[in-house]
């Protein structure tokens, strides 16, 4: 797990990096985050948000029926008096007394639990802390709310622009698309695909805000949700894995794959120490990410319990048959792959391991 998710300030650490790193990393757990105005509690498995029923703040709830005309009081006096003289839940006294339809109770479960959630992605003070269980903490009114959309709905509604600035890239750096498999789940609204487009020409930061239609503002903050979805990435120091040399023998087919296997070893066992046997999943999931870009020789790679790739072993017998273009082509995959695990780790820990990370591959051989 990583440290940054376990505790902190949200001053220094934004509730929506603390939500992206749940989902990130498929965490089963409670977080509470705590500040000027009370305590709340939040309960996730696997990455998705859950609904703890013993955890769930019914006070709360109840006022906030009455409070968007949901229910009346006079009513809500039927159901609390149904709970008691029957020794249930007032959950279950609203649907008994036939205050509320199933449908209708459950999604403005939902949606308390989702503005709840969202009152928290501007603020600033407050402390949280994540504590990891091994399976979710009793009986649930509500599973498997998928993560990402609420992020993408919570930082729609952001207005605390101080904060979202001091959490973007710096101006003069390039951000570009990437594409993860979560973006075919997301629920995009159209000038959010307009600003997706925007980031496949892979501009700086500052030129990505003048050329946008949606103007500074609205482009920094779709730029802060992408950045924390994986949607958008900065372009990362390219870790070349060695110049191709003209006249291909075997063992020089051999010497670049160890070179280029070197690489992907130290890049797992960097994040390895970090985050533990999750890591493996993270590169995983970067390579699914690059995947459908690589040459087709590349497409059927397979991951290593150490992190290396391995390919089918046609490929290093031919590949000094082929031609040159072939050549770079498969270069182009192998330096795309290191490209994408380097995101991964920035994404992962931050830019200072990026940086570390990158000057220890410029120490590893490459091809004469």
């Amino acid at each position: 797990m990583d440290e940054s998710l376990r505790r902190g300030n949200l001053s220094r650490t934004p509730f929506v990096h603390v939500l992206a790193g749940i989902w990130r990393d498929e965490l089963t757990g409670t977080l509470g985050v705590h500040g000027p105005s009370g305590s709340k509690d939040f309960t996730f498995e696997n990455g998705a948000l859950t609904v703890d029923r013993a955890a769930f703040p019914e006070k709360d709830f109840l006022k906030t029926l009455l409070t968007t005309g949901a229910t009346d009081l006079i009513s809500l006096a039927r159901a609390e008096e149904h709970a008691q003289r029957d020794r249930v839940p007032v959950i279950r006294a609203l649907l008994e007394a036939a205050i509320l339809e199933p449908a209708r109770l459950w999604a403005l479960i939902e949606r308390f639990t989702r503005d709840e959630a969202f009152t928290l992605f501007d603020t600033e003070e407050g402390e949280f802390e994540f504590e990891p269980r091994a399976t979710p903490p009793g009986p649930t009114l509500l599973r498997d709310v998928f993560l990402p959309n609420l992020i993408l709905e919570g930082g729609r509604r952001m207005t605390n622009d101080t904060l979202i600035a001091r959490h973007l890239p710096p101006e003069t750096e390039a951000v570009q698309s990437l594409d993860p498999y979560v973006l075919d789940l997301l629920d995009l609204a159209p000038q959010e695909r307009y600003f997706l487009h925007l980031l496949e020409s892979c501009q700086t930061v500052a030129e990505l805000c003048e050329s946008s239609d949606l103007g500074r503002r609205e482009s920094r903050r779709i730029l802060f949700v992408f950045l924390h979805l994986g949607l958008a990435g900065t372009r990362a120091v390219k870790p070349k894995t060695g110049r191709l040399p003209v006249e291909m023998s075997l063992a020089d087919m051999d010497k670049l794959f160890g070179v280029f296997n070197t690489k992907c070893s130290f890049i797992f066992k960097y994040i390895s120490k970090e985050i533990g046997p999750v890591a493996l999943s993270v590169i995983g999931n970067s390579l699914d990410d690059v995947r459908n870009r690589l040459d087709p020789a590349f497409q059927g790679l397979e991951l290593k319990a150490d992190g290396r790739i391995e390919l089918k072993s046609f490929l290093k017998t031919n590949m000094n048959l082929i031609g040159d273009e072939s050549r770079r082509n498969l270069l182009r995959s192998m330096d795309e792959i290191l490209v994408a695990e380097v995101l991964a780790v920035k994404r992962t820990l931050g830019s200072g391991h990026e940086s570390a990370l990158v000057r220890g591959l410029e120490k590893i051989g490459e091809l004469p």
